[in-house]
């Protein structure tokens, strides 16, 4: 049982080597500021892009959920992205070393003779069951040494990666945006056309007047990416289960430059987990621009009703922004139980005073809705007190 594990681990890992290889010599990895980017190709001919970094206790991470769920297991486990970017340093390491020292064609027939019949040597040791030679163990020794000096060589290459960053900001002093870029931003911010826009029911006025509220689908922003940037990649960052949610950080980069969103969905199944990928796709596309206007058109309808949030009740805005900010476990329990005693529905009263679901709560806005739900308890034990009396 142990030995089909261990051959199954075997034959796993001689996959990866593979396929980071095969990402090698597509050229497939490039370095990205401080950091690494992995693209890996689709049955859609599309490409996914993950990063590689090393985070600061040193480690060599990776922004793929492989490594995110074989690495707590295993903190010495490496995915394909990982070895992809260890083969591409060590090639870069390979091609300076023949640069700067050259090779001694003329010595290469002999060595490569001797290196042959070390190895048969050796095998025909092995078959009369002698013992190793001193030559063997030296081999073990400079196996091990190589395995070093590559982990060394990755580690350097991620540090010159950030040291070159870092440096490039330091002389530059402040960021130029290349023309281009801005003619980019400036296509991104365009109006949507209507037909692309849908409605779905919002907040609540004082009045009880319920307000619409526009949004684009994902399939609509890609699309507006596609066309004004063809170039622009994405990348999940992280995905964190909380209690039976799931939150969902992802990237947008377009001509180097990277923004991210958080989106929320229900970890039950495959649909809720690729709906918060859509969330936070669609909010990392915001910061570009996309649809930037329905927002700021709904914020002007509250500001001039009067809507639903007042300063000193809710906040502004509901949202959470990272996970840190995230709505807990506690809040989202503490918020359903006071709405089942108010006899409430709590993500549509949410919905009502907040614009959103619970789960998409900042910590802050949780609070204010868990304060509101004890408002609400009071009434009607304020009233019945009035009839009592």
């Amino acid at each position: 049982m142990a030995a089909g594990t261990a051959n199954k681990a075997d034959r796993e890992a001689i996959m990866r080597e593979k396929r980071a290889r095969g990402l090698v010599a597509m050229g497939l990895v490039t370095r990205d500021g401080d950091r690494f980017r992995v693209q890996t190709p689709s049955l859609r001919g599309r490409r996914t892009s993950y990063e590689v970094w090393r985070d600061e206790g040193g480690k060599v991470r990776c922004s793929c959920l492989e490594y995110e769920e074989r690495s707590a297991q295993d903190p010495s486990f490496r995915c394909e992205h990982i070895l992809a970017v260890k083969h591409a340093l060590l090639s870069q390491a390979e091609v300076k070393s023949v640069q700067n020292e050259g090779r001694d064609l003329g010595q290469a027939p002999d060595s490569n003779e001797t290196a042959s019949e070390e190895r048969q040597a050796r095998f025909e040791r092995g078959r009369a069951g002698e013992p190793s030679s001193p030559a063997e163990n030296e081999d073990e020794k400079e196996t091990e040494m190589r395995k070093k000096r590559e982990e060394i060589i990755v580690e350097k290459g991620v540090e010159e990666a950030q040291a070159e960053a870092s440096a490039s900001q330091d002389e530059q002093g402040a960021t130029v945006v290349p023309l281009s870029f801005v003619q980019t931003l400036r296509a991104l911010r365009q109006p949507i056309d209507p037909k692309l826009i849908k409605q779905r029911e919002g907040w609540r006025d004082p009045e009880g007047n319920v307000h619409m509220v526009e949004y684009v689908e994902w399939h609509t922003v890609a699309d507006i990416l596609d066309r004004v940037a063809p170039t622009w990649s994405h990348a999940v960052r992280s995905i964190t289960q909380i209690g039976d949610m799931v939150a969902v950080v992802a990237a947008i980069t377009i001509d180097g430059v990277t923004r991210e969103g958080v989106g929320t969905g229900t970890a039950e199944n495959e649909t809720g987990i690729k709906k918060a990928e859509h969330d936070a796709l669609k909010r990392a596309a915001i910061k570009f621009g996309i649809a930037r206007e329905l927002y700021q058109r709904e914020s002007e309808v509250i500001e001039r009703v009067g809507a639903g949030p007042q300063p000193g009740d809710f906040p502004r805005d509901p949202f959470a922004k990272t996970i840190a900010d995230l709505v807990t476990p506690k809040q989202i329990g503490m918020i359903r139980a006071l709405a089942r005693e108010a006899g409430i529905d709590a993500d549509e009263e949410c919905l009502a005073v907040l614009g959103c679901r619970v789960e998409e709560l900042s910590k802050r806005a949780a609070s204010s809705l868990i304060d509101h739900l004890k408002r609400l308890q009071m009434k009607p034990a304020a009233e019945s007190v009035r009839r009592a009396g």
